[in-house]
């Protein structure tokens, strides 16, 4: 993807008015983007539930929803009476100019990465795919091992939507890459129409015109320049564009209505995931390099999570498939383990509670949590979850640094919050809360909040009007939370933290001392500036500083003061923890305390059950593990279950591919997105 500038090309025309929808499992989004006093604004947003699963099936009904919503709210009209888009606007300001889709509902696309090195084009195709909506099954490479039966046979079982060739550098190796693809040909060829994957080439141009011969006419085929034209030089832009093309032509032919809107959208439906890659780009690159500039944003959403975050103007970007607080919560718990979880509830939970909360959520991913324990539970995996992803990502972030960093964050300046999980709570201050207990940011942070995700429309927006990304985004587009300010260091409770002299712009001071341990928020309304003035307690720091003095503008939330040190230290006995984490709920809303009920912080009985005789030596599977199998996610499994099955190439084309719980879960994905 092209990086964007904020001077438009002098012949580029201005598309008018622009309507972006983007589809998540649960809520369907969109915002209206047009021209006002020559300048491009926000001008209206709206959100309703995503219609793409069972009764509806059809996710134009959710989008129809959303567009009478932003009718009403502007009092123009933009669906004829058919219900159809009107595109262009016409001269009575009916419809809009431009029209753009993204989305990140259904299941991910099941790709199988074949290259020549693991080290070199395998990683090339891999960073490729980080921006897309992918879950790799399968890879095949030089350094495989396997006989070529075995590799067919790995290739038919991963049922692949999505088949990514690399390897070959310009005028580099070809036999090898035509012996690679040879395989994968013979894969495609074997299984059955309607079950055949895309393939995407990005390996040695030389061989483009042999490709093309292997497979037009036997599935669909994207060609992208080589991802790695040399060894010291990886080039990555355009495949990621044909990745976005072929997740389009995957979710057209998946149905649920998408094919229609695909039809009138100006660019098809692009990965939503892309769009926050491209925007935290452009933010690294305007706060500027050092590691001051750097930027982070972090979407939970039902089924998929994505980290996007530029260091040193460097940027890396995770999505996790496996996280998630709605479809996928069972599959973050399976990744997070049971003590991350325990760490973040103020009370005991058995690992039954723990489990069962996580597969209704799974179940049931639109439900929100009603009663304080559930509310605990589902925050509980929510920071797990979040700090499971910046430990993966640490490694990346480091390297971008010069390898400084150790343990400790990149100093980052704006940390933006997306998706409802960090967005929806009602109260600003403990939806920044929720960011600070999971990512733990040192120093100075900005936060920003995007509900009604506008990442999403600006994203694919820049590949049409990169002038109306840039001015949305100055024009504060998203959402100002505030600016929190955390010490680093072991404070201790009792001790002050910080002391804190704030000036307001009339001329009010206001002087607190922050304890070890404990938080505080002073309420700045968004537009309003005050003088802040701060420093540290002994022992302790600000990002490296000692003390800060610089003035800045509020938000939502206000500015809020972290005591708590870094890293964050969360209570290790149960009442202590509960006292604690009631205390900082408070303390950032105002609320009255809500003590944990007691009964929640009894440790519970753990009933022995005595031996039962059994008439033959037979194992019998653990009482939890029955429970898990019975709900068709048992755990039980032989190390050898994961290990490519041999056979035949009769017997593969002839045979059904064997179904596991994988694609039991797979299915049912695609019942509930």
């Amino acid at each position: 993807m092209a990086a964007m500038t904020q001077s438009p090309s002098p012949n580029r025309a201005r598309s008018g008015s622009i309507l972006a929808a983007d589809f998540g499992n649960v809520h369907t989004r969109a915002v209206l983007i047009d021209v006002v006093d020559g300048i491009y604004r926000l001008v209206a947003r709206a959100e309703a539930h995503t219609t793409s699963g069972f009764p509806v099936d059809d996710v134009s009904v959710g989008f129809r929803h959303v567009v009478e919503q932003i009718s009403a709210a502007t009092g123009r009209n933009f669906l004829d009476t058919a219900d159809a888009l009107i595109t262009p606007e016409r001269s009575d300001r009916v419809g809009v100019d431009t029209f753009i889709v993204t989305a990140s509902t259904g299941r991910p696309l099941r790709t199988v990465l074949v290259g020549l090195v693991p080290e070199i084009s395998i990683a090339s195709g891999m960073r490729a795919v980080s921006g897309t909506y992918v879950q790799v099954v399968e890879t095949l490479s030089l350094a495989d091992l396997r006989s070529e039966e075995q590799q067919l046979n790995a290739l038919l079982l991963s049922r692949p939507d999505l088949i990514f060739v690399t390897g070959g550098t310009e005028a580099g190796a070809q036999e090898p890459v035509l012996a690679l693809a040879r395989t994968v040909r013979l894969a495609v060829t074997l299984l059955r129409l309607g079950h055949k994957p895309t393939v995407l080439y990005a390996g040695n141009s030389a061989l483009v015109p042999a490709i093309r011969n292997m497979f037009d006419g036997l599935t669909t085929l994207f060609v992208a320049p080589n991802v790695r034209p040399a060894l010291d030089n990886e080039e990555l832009e355009a495949a990621q564009l044909q990745l976005a093309l072929a997740f389009d032509e995957r979710s057209s032919g998946r149905g649920s209505g998408f094919e229609g809107l695909s039809a009138v959208s100006r660019l098809g439906v692009l990965p939503t995931a892309q769009s926050y890659a491209l925007v935290v780009d452009y933010l690294g690159r305007t706060l500027g390099g050092g590691g001051r500039g750097s930027v982070l944003a972090v979407d939970v959403g039902s089924a998929v999570s994505t980290l996007a975050a530029s260091v040193n103007r460097q940027l890396s970007t995770s999505i996790r498939t496996d996280i998630g607080l709605g479809h996928s919560a069972h599959n973050l718990l399976e990744v997070v383990g049971e003590e991350a979880v325990r760490r973040w509830l103020p009370f005991y939970a058995s690992s039954s509670q723990i489990h069962e909360y996580a597969l209704n959520k799974s179940l049931r991913p639109s439900t929100v949590p009603e009663a304080l324990r559930d509310l605990y539970f589902e925050h509980a995996l929510l920071r797990a979850g979040i700090e499971a992803m910046v430990q993966a990502s640490r490694p990346a972030w480091n390297d971008s640094l010069g390898n400084v960093l150790g343990d400790v964050l990149p100093p980052f300046r704006l940390v933006i919050l997306a998706g409802g999980a960090l967005t929806g709570t009602g109260h600003a201050a403990y939806n920044a809360m929720l960011l600070l207990d999971a990512l733990q940011p040192v120093g100075m942070t900005v936060l920003q909040s995007d509900p009604y995700g506008l990442i999403g429309a600006l994203g694919a927006l820049a590949h049409v009007n990169q002038e109306a990304v840039v001015q949305v985004l100055d024009g504060g587009g998203l959402e100002r939370l505030g600016v929190a300010f955390s010490v680093s260091g072991t404070p201790k409770a009792g001790r002050d933290a910080m002391h804190i002299k704030i000036t307001t712009e009339d001329k009010e001071t206001v002087k607190h001392t922050v304890e070890g341990g404990h938080l505080w928020v002073f309420p700045l309304a968004p537009g309003r500036s005050a003088r802040v003035e701060i420093s540290a307690g002994r022992g302790l720091n600000i990002g490296g500083q000692r003390s800060l003095k610089l003035t800045l503008q509020g938000g939502t939330a206000g500015l809020i003061f972290d005591g708590r040190g870094r890293p964050l230290r969360v209570a290790a006995d149960i009442r202590a923890r509960a006292a604690q984490m009631t205390q900082w709920v408070h303390e950032v809303t105002g609320d009255p305390i809500r003590e944990i009920d007691e009964r929640w912080l009894t440790p519970p009985t753990v009933a022995v059950e005595k031996p039962v005789p059994v008439a033959a030596p037979q194992a019998e599977a653990p009482k939890q593990e029955a429970k898990a199998a019975k709900r068709g996610r048992g755990k039980g499994k032989d190390k050898d279950d994961n290990k490519p099955q041999t056979g035949s190439l009769k017997d593969l084309s002839q045979k059904p591919a064997v179904r596991n719980d994988d694609d039991m879960m797979d299915d049912l994905r695609d019942v509930l997105s």
